[in-house]
């Protein structure tokens, strides 16, 4: 058929019915044209299969926006989760005075109620951000649909509603991309939103929620992060700056981007002139205000802190994942036995009595006009090189170099003066601990870790176990006051020495070679001396008089079981005869907590250091009690320990007090007892002060265990380096009428009448244990 005649045939058939009505039945053969009529009337192809195919199709669209519907839900918040938005929330470990000591977060957020935020962060927001927030129902209409005309006019304009920001925010599911899948999620979901929550809640959430810059997450911790002040005490401008930051929190960063956020912070207050929350005059005198911050780090905590915010987290990791929470993201609330006023106190001590022990300490290792620290080097010739060898640039040494021998790479590193200089600055520095308790309940009031937690992840009061010298043997002179002995029991002053199984002699001194006579226990340990410690091992042991050193064992398994049961941990600690002078290994925390016994009448409380644990919503979910507690020693004896070591810091007739400095340098006036403490290599150095109230105890030593003071110098005594801090401390609280700090005596037992020497008993020159009773 041609072009012409098939288009004849169609003319005809669309034009006449008579013949369209013939060629649907069918038609003269003759009259049949080479056309296939069948095809086009249906004759092959019924009407019932274009409706079948046309169902076809139709079902296959349905499917697909079904699937579509389906998708488009499945990355929307479940009823659940619309109804318990979950929100990551900083944990907080508190004071038991309310202040924040440290937090532990992976966002660095505080939640605060509506009624805590101010009325100017609020008034800031709506005019910046969604002027019509109270007309809508979570989706701005006007504002969306004028979206696609700013853009036909080259303006970028969002059309994103407060609430549909908080869907974002809230639910991460719903993603950030730009897409219309997107946007349709987040406008379902700020529906839903408005649907659950009244317009307060949404405000409220939203501010909670929304990330502000440098790291601060939340109105609460950007007003502390960059003002230092809670959310409900920002003025306008504070307020239009940090709202003003939402719209990019690195390019109107107030601290780095100061003129970025100064324009924008602007821009926000005509908006709250321009939408009637600020007057023309009030508008005009807060845009020639500068920019004003008080910058407080959300990654740093104070250092004080630090260290005893990660021993909390130590204490309460176990508890937490047990029960199902996560100490970065649910906002739980610690508080701690902290006291901030006394921790305050406690890292002033620390860091100006630490800063003045290091600049003699390296002056009496260096020689008048001596390269840094000569003295120390030549008299510890191999000490710098072991430095060295610790450091990466060692390590790295061998490849750079492409050599194996040990000389070639320290000769080269040697030869960097730059690099030693900096390797024994850096290795020689001192470190300190300080920690106090409470006696009377065993809750612990100050911690203070280290000089400074971001160079030194190390605890010092907890991690660290170091001898500890003479501090330790008022455990040994407990064992003899429980024993029977008395304070004025005499015992001798001279050098001691014992044989040992193997033919060598373990032989002893007092420090500094003084000796002579016969001493009262009391002035014994009031002047720290080992002559006196020593020759007490003998009588503990039953027998006296023995020059063998294996005898004097019982008497140090006594001392160590006593040690044990005031609350320090002696496990490993070989019961050895040394161990009276100080050799065993402990923390400065076990130390103090045993001291504790001796102020609180014989009884040993565990240090605590948490009291309760609340969720974000304020509930207590637990609470803790002191683990331990009971009647180690008989007060009478513990009294007469507290009397004694009052001899450490008062002295006597005729003789000082290791601790006198407390009294004559730092003129504490109040009822005090305690012990110095130095080892025999002079590496630590202690001070234990006791108060009825307070027991506090420090530590001053090298980070690094090799360090050492010199001998007889300035400050390798403890009463010259751990004592002025104890004493500083002590000045500084006691000084101050709002901070916890009490002069009250200490109290005998009832009934108690302290032993006193009978005048008409006569010396016979040998004590042998068995003067006691004539005593």
């Amino acid at each position: 058929m041609s072009n012409s005649d098939f288009d004849n045939e169609m003319d005809r058939y669309f034009n006449d019915p008579e013949y369209r009505r013939q060629k649907a039945n069918g038609g003269d053969e003759e009259q049949k044209s080479p056309f296939n009529w069948d095809l086009f009337a249906g004759k092959n192809y019924h009407m019932d299969e274009i409706y079948k195919w046309s169902g076809i199709a139709g079902g296959i669209l349905i499917i697909l926006f079904t699937g579509f519907l389906i998708y488009l839900f499945s990355g929307l918040p479940s009823i659940q989760e619309l109804e318990n938005p979950k929100t990551a929330i900083a944990s907080e470990v508190k004071s038991r005075d309310g202040v924040t000591l440290d937090r532990f977060y992976t966002e660095n957020r505080s939640y605060v109620p509506y009624e805590d935020i101010s009325p100017h962060v609020i008034n800031a927001l709506i005019a910046t951000e969604d002027h019509r927030f109270y007309n809508h129902w979570g989706i701005d209409m006007v504002r969306t649909l004028a979206v696609p005309w700013h853009l036909l006019n080259g303006r970028v304009q969002g059309g994103s509603t407060i609430t549909q920001q908080l869907a974002r925010n809230l639910y991460k599911k719903i993603g950030r991309e730009f897409s219309i899948v997107r946007k349709l999620r987040e406008m379902i979901t700020a529906v839903e939103i408005e649907d659950n929550y009244t317009k307060r809640e949404i405000i409220e959430m939203y501010l909670n929620t929304v990330e502000f810059p440098n790291s601060a997450f939340g109105i609460q911790s950007a007003a502390r992060t960059h003002y230092g002040k809670d959310a409900k005490d920002l003025t306008i401008t504070e307020a239009a700056t940090l709202i003003g930051s939402l719209k990019g929190v690195y390019l109107y960063n107030p601290r780095i981007n100061p003129e970025n956020a100064t324009a924008r912070r602007n821009t926000v207050i005509r908006q709250l002139n321009k939408r009637a929350f600020l007057s023309d005059t009030a508008s005009t005198q807060l845009l020639e205000k500068p920019i004003a911050l008080d910058y407080h780090p959300p990654s740093k905590t104070r250092r004080e802190s630090k260290y005893f915010g990660q021993y909390i987290r130590q204490q309460v990791d176990d508890w937490a994942e047990e029960n199902g929470y996560n100490l970065d993201t649910d906002g739980l609330t610690i508080y701690t036995t902290i006291d901030s006023r006394l921790q305050r106190y406690a890292q002033q001590a620390v860091e100006t009595k630490l800063d003045s022990i290091q600049a003699v300490f390296e002056d009496e290792w260096t020689s008048p006009n001596g390269e840094f620290l000569d003295i120390l080097w030549n008299r510890y010739p191999n000490f710098l090189g072991s430095l060295i060898e610790e450091t990466d640039r060692y390590k790295n040494g061998f490849s750079k170099y492409n050599t194996d021998q040990r000389s070639v790479v320290m000769d080269k590193l040697k030869a960097d003066e730059a690099f030693v200089d900096s390797v024994m600055r850096d290795r020689m520095r001192l470190e300190a601990g300080f920690v106090g308790i409470d006696p009377q309940n065993g809750h612990i009031l100050t911690w203070i870790g280290g000089s400074n937690y971001g160079n030194v992840q190390f605890d010092h009061v907890y991690q660290s176990k170091r001898q500890t010298g003479s501090t330790f043997k008022p455990f040994v002179y407990t064992v003899a006051i429980d024993n029977g002995y008395k304070p004025y029991h005499r015992f001798s002053n001279e050098p001691a020495s014992f044989k040992q199984k193997n033919g060598n002699t373990w032989s002893l001194r007092n420090f500094g070679g003084e000796s002579g006579g016969k001493v009262p226990l009391r002035e014994g340990l009031a002047r720290s001396l080992n002559n006196v410690t020593v020759a007490l091992l003998p009588e503990l042991a039953g027998a006296p008089g023995t020059n063998r050193l294996e005898d004097l064992i019982p008497a140090a398994r006594k001392i160590k079981q006593m040690a044990q049961n005031m609350g320090i941990d002696m496990e490993g600690v070989k019961p050895y005869p040394s161990i009276a002078l100080g050799t065993a290994e402990v923390t400065l925390l076990d130390l103090v907590s045993a001291y504790t016994t001796f102020a609180n009448q014989g009884v040993h409380i565990e240090p605590i250091a948490i009291t309760r644990i609340e969720d974000k919503a304020g509930n207590v979910v637990k609470e803790y009690q002191p683990e331990f507690q009971q009647e180690v020693i008989s007060p009478e004896t513990a009294y007469i320990m507290i009397d004694m070591m009052r001899g450490v810091i008062n002295g006597g007739e005729d003789y000082y007090g290791t601790g006198v400095r407390l009294r004559n340098s730092y003129q504490v006036k109040q009822d005090i007892a305690g012990k110095t403490g130095t080892t025999q290599n002079a590496a630590d150095t202690w001070f234990v002060g006791v108060t009825p109230h307070i027991v506090m105890g420090a530590w001053v030593g090298g980070a690094d265990r090799r360090i050492r003071f010199p001998v007889n110098s300035r400050t390798g005594q403890g009463a010259r380096t751990a004592l002025p801090m104890v004493g500083q401390f002590i000045k500084l609280a006691s000084n101050d009428p709002e901070a916890p700090w009490s002069f009250e005596p200490f109290e005998p037992p009832p009934g108690f009448v302290m032993p006193e020497r009978n005048n008409n008993f006569q010396n016979n020159g040998n004590n042998t244990g068995t003067g006691r009773i004539d005593w």
